[in-house]
């Protein structure tokens, strides 16, 4: 039946079809973003010191999204209600910023980088057993099976650069402790700020996160400071990559969920040793790696896709 302009109404399929890829683009935009930031980030920290990044990053991407969310009279609003929760906020800035950036760095030198990108890869996991423990939630047998399946394969994939060698209690601790607090970050950020934008909320906690890792990264900041090519890199990275990876990943969050969100990230590492072949960077991917990519786009896919009665509810 045509509607009142005339015009035919669209298929279920096509409804359907429309609704996926709406579903769908978000997440891919996550990837690309958060793929950006690693690949340009590894060139900055080959010469610069990680924390001076992480402060210089922060302050900047806060800078820029103050700028957008003041340009407006709703948005000055909004973040004057942000900042009137301020015990909320420091939490937040410290949880899932300040605190993540400086476990994972700080265990880095300690364990390596593959060992520590081992252990955040456990993110969906520690989603899943944070949001059923201390939120309520609880997330199914077919989103906690995805969550371990792509879960085990991005550790495998970490796996292969590991170094065992590399073992430190202390290392392992700090990256445990940081992706633990990033889960907590997540559902912690949907239930008390959820009724505020992003772009609000994101500003405030920046500004936390900033005041917060700034004393760790003075030192550095005094003894080597970076050089104007460093700093021109980090104004680039906070402001057109960090900006919108954030702005995307607080969407998520708030439109499908904590466990969703880290599940998508996991497709991370993959597209950027994709993205190092592209570039020459690194040689072809290995068929172990392939495989890994495949088991881990299995479990993403578990996590992420709705069946179709579900998506159908959705519209």
């Amino acid at each position: 039946m045509g509607d009142r302009a005339g015009r035919t109404a669209p298929s279920p399929a096509a409804r359907l079809s429309r609704l996926y890829g709406k579903a769908t683009a978000v997440p891919v935009a996550l990837v690309l973003l958060l793929s950006g930031t690693w690949l340009l980030s590894g060139a900055l920290v080959t010469g610069t010191d990680p924390l001076i990044v992480a402060v210089g990053r922060t302050a900047v991407c806060c800078a820029v999204l103050t700028a957008v969310a003041t340009s407006s009279a709703g948005g000055r609003a909004d973040l004057r209600r942000a900042a009137a929760r301020p015990g909320i906020v420091w939490l937040l800035g410290l949880l899932g910023f300040a605190g993540y950036a400086a476990g994972t760095l700080l265990a880095i030198p300690r364990i390596g980088t593959s060992l520590t990108n081992l252990v955040v890869a456990l993110m969906p996991c520690a989603s899943v057993a944070v949001g059923a423990v201390f939120f309520g939630e609880r997330s199914g047998p077919r989103k906690a099976a995805g969550a371990v399946l792509a879960c085990a394969a991005a550790s495998g994939y970490a796996a292969l650069g590991a170094d065992a060698g590399d073992l430190d209690g202390m290392g392992l601790l700090l990256v445990a402790a940081a992706t633990v607090a990033f889960a907590v970050y997540g559902f912690l950020y949907r239930e008390r700020l959820s009724g505020l934008p992003p772009l609000a909320v994101l500003p405030v906690l920046l500004g936390a996160a900033t005041c917060l890792l700034l004393p760790m990264a003075l030192p550095a900041l005094v003894t080597h400071p970076p050089t104007l090519a460093a700093s021109g890199g980090i104004v680039v990275l906070g402001a057109a990559v960090y900006a919108p990876a954030y702005l995307v990943q607080h969407r998520l969050i708030l439109l499908r969920g904590p466990v969703f969100t880290a599940a998508v990230q996991l497709a991370v590492p993959f597209t950027v040793r994709l993205g190092d072949w592209a570039l020459k960077t690194a040689p072809a991917p290995s068929t172990a790696e392939l495989m890994l990519l495949a088991v881990c786009c299995a479990g993403i896919a578990l996590v992420t896709v709705q069946p179709h009665d579900r998506l159908a509810t959705a519209e």
